[in-house]
């Protein structure tokens, strides 16, 4: 596949014409040698309809030249680019087998491998900088603060924000698994699916990160020390990780390291390297971890390929390779643009590639880093000098030079013809020419041409009038700035919203949209103010609003979002548990010497009311539930929900009556 994106030299001016241009000479050759890998990896007669090419190499956008450019990561050299002008520094390139998508604040540009046709830009569910992720045969731009998913190449699909994402992941069927920082939801989003689907709930309060060792999904839990496996039907096995020292600020590296988790805490600058072959098997034995000292700097990004990690310190702008235990191979410079100023904020970008390689772009996109497999560290120019442009440019008509004195008009349309004469010696004879409309005497030659005097005539004014400018284009409107001031005042089962309208950067404005994050509720006004009603009593609401404006093109722009906070009013209700006494009913699903059940003291809720009682545990996730009435003073009292979870954080959560509540945690 990567031979659809080469650019092969031309042989001949017309080549060069066209050398971006598919050939059926090169088409030809790309299938026999496509065909021979299939037959040599599945055997002659293989159905291959299902198979997925791995896109090679890695794409980076150089926002001084404004082009995309291929790198291939095998030969650590630029091997093709495609023109996408206008985008600021910090946009960042994915690509699946068959197309390209380069991913700037608030667009989303695609083009295609075949043909280096780019289409226009699409306006992209949120306006901060995305991160990007590869699989075979997809690609994902994943927006952080909103919660917004893009899921690029065939089965393309955008899903809106829904809350504040931790860092995603991708396996290597495609699969994109994502942690909902709000809800506690781990959620996956599979190649073939349209929506999220949320198997598995991190008991709330505590913090951590996805990452997939081999082909499981894992989340190390950094509050409670502990390995947790996630499938599509919930948290599977539970290791604890009692020798491993974890803080809220830790960076987990999203793939494994020879199946190792590696744990990055800037605030010690310690590497923890936990063995996670033990959630595969079924020991109970504590997992092996290797510590190591990182070199002195501040690194706040972290990849694995597989074989080896490698590190950034975007504040000393230097890139430090690891091996699979830990210990230093390389370290490189991340080159800085002479000329370029990359803006606030803007980093070098680290990504993992869907070919296992790592590869750092510079802050502007001049300089990419390959980072290979065995940590070796390769600089590579983002530049094609003395290339041709993709697209061809029409060229500007000169601008006539106005005299004076009214020389011949040389008719500029047509250009210079050389003749040979009789003696063989190459002339060129004069452009054909327009007589002027009048004569003057002629004067002597000048350095420049002689002022006219103020008393002159209009009608000695010369016959060449200078090209009128055309007019320039108008301004593409952006999306909407974030609603100001924007505050929630709480009340009885009701939360109110107000805003004020934001700047619409040149666009026409259309409505507000409100999201209520707790519950996945969107609503639409065109008023700067909402209210939101039947909400649960004493419960803590998280809302977001944006304005959505219409550009010049007709289509809609979604504006920057504005987030608040607000816990409604309710009775001074409170569930409290402990643990009680032990559960020796059926000794076969529970083991009698660690099994208890749940003591739950509920006080002060609505009387004589059924609400819906939930265990929860860290280990094993939602263990029961169940409906309870309480009494005419809203009192209850009751052994319920055994568990079995040592070590675990136990809790109840409580539901029902427009209510809500959560009970305090108890170590198991």
């Amino acid at each position: 596949m990567k031979a659809l994106f080469r650019r092969l030299r031309p042989a001949t001016e017309a080549d060069a014409r066209t050398s971006w241009r598919p050939r059926a000479a090169l088409a030809g050759v790309v299938a026999i040698c496509v065909t021979a890998t299939a037959l040599a990896v599945t055997g002659a007669g293989a159905n291959t309809s299902g198979m997925k090419f791995l896109q090679s190499g890695h794409l980076i956008y150089n926002s001084a030249l404004n082009q995309v450019f291929h790198i291939d990561g095998g030969s650590k050299t630029v091997d093709g680019s495609v023109p996408v002008p206008g985008l600021a520094p910090g946009t960042i390139a994915v690509q699946t087998d068959t197309q390209g998508f380069v991913l700037a604040r608030g667009s989303i540009t695609a083009f295609e491998k075949s043909n280096l046709q780019v289409a226009d830009p699409q306006v992209a569910p949120s306006d901060e900088p995305p991160i990007g992720l590869e699989a075979p045969g997809v690609a994902y731009a994943v927006y952080r603060n909103a919660g917004a998913i893009a899921r690029l190449g065939q089965n393309a699909v955008t899903l809106e924000g829904s809350g504040a994402l931790g860092r995603p992941v991708v396996t290597a069927d495609g699969t994109l698994w994502v942690h909902r920082l709000l809800s506690g939801e781990l959620c996956h989003l599979p190649t073939g699916a349209k929506l999220l689907s949320c198997p598995a709930v991190v008991p709330r309060g505590n913090i951590g990160s996805l990452t997939v060792v081999g082909d499981r999904v894992v989340f190390v839990d950094t509050t409670a020390g502990r390995l947790l496996t996630v499938t599509s039907s919930g948290f599977g096995r539970s290791v604890t990780a009692p020798d491993v020292q974890l803080a809220p600020q830790s960076i987990v590296a999203p793939n494994d390291t020879a199946g190792r988790i590696a744990i990055l805490d800037p605030g010690t600058g310690k590497l923890r390297l936990v063995d996670a072959s033990v959630i595969s098997g079924t020991e109970s034995s504590a997992p092996q971890t290797i510590e190591q000292q990182l070199p002195p700097g501040k690194f706040t990004q972290i990849a694995s390929s597989g074989r080896g990690l490698a590190l950034v310190d975007p504040t000393a702008g230097k890139l430090v390779t690891l091996d699979a235990n830990g210990k230093q191979q390389d370290t490189h410079d991340i080159p800085r643009s002479p000329k370029a100023r990359p803006g606030k904020g803007v980093q070098p970008a680290l990504f993992r590639g869907a070919d296992q390689r790592l590869y750092v772009d510079s802050e502007t996109g001049e300089h990419a880093l390959v980072v290979d497999r065995d940590g070796s560290i390769d600089q590579v120019e983002a530049t094609t000098p003395g290339r041709r442009p993709i697209t061809p440019v029409k060229p500007t008509a000169p601008r006539p030079t106005v005299t004076t004195s009214n020389p011949p008009i040389i008719d500029q349309s047509l250009p210079p013809r050389r003749t040979q004469d009789p003696n063989g010696q190459r002339t060129t004879p004069p452009r054909r020419v327009e007589p002027p409309r009048r004569t003057e005497p002629a004067r002597p030659p000048t350095s420049r041409p002689v002022d006219p005097p103020r008393t002159q005539q209009p009608t000695q004014r010369p016959t060449q009038r200078p090209t009128q400018r055309p007019t320039p284009p108008p301004i593409a409107a952006g999306p909407a700035a974030a609603p100001r001031n924007l505050r929630a005042t709480p009340g009885d089962g009701r939360i109110s919203l107000s805003w004020q309208r934001p700047s619409l950067n040149g666009g026409t404005f259309v409505r507000y949209n409100v999201v209520r994050v707790t519950g996945s509720r969107s609503s639409t006004t065109t008023a700067a103010r909402f209210t939101a009603t039947g909400l649960a009593s004493a419960t803590r609401y998280t809302f977001q609003v944006r304005a959505v404006t219409r550009g010049s093109n007709g289509r809609l722009l979604l504006g920057a979002i504005a987030t608040v906070s607000a816990t409604t009013a309710g009775r001074n209700g409170s569930v409290r548990i402990t643990k009680g006494p032990a559960y020796r009913d059926d000794p076969d699903t529970c083991n009698p010497d660690y099994c208890f059940y749940i003591r739950i003291v509920a006080r002060n809720l609505k009387p004589n009311a059924t609400y819906t009682f939930h265990g929860w545990t860290s280990g094993y996730g939602h263990l029961h539930q169940d409906d309870l009435r309480v009494d005419g003073n809203g009192n209850l009292t009751v052994n319920k929900f055994y568990n079995s979870d040592q070590g675990g954080r136990v809790y109840v959560t409580v539901e029902g009556n427009g209510e809500s509540y959560r009970s305090n945690e108890v170590i198991w």
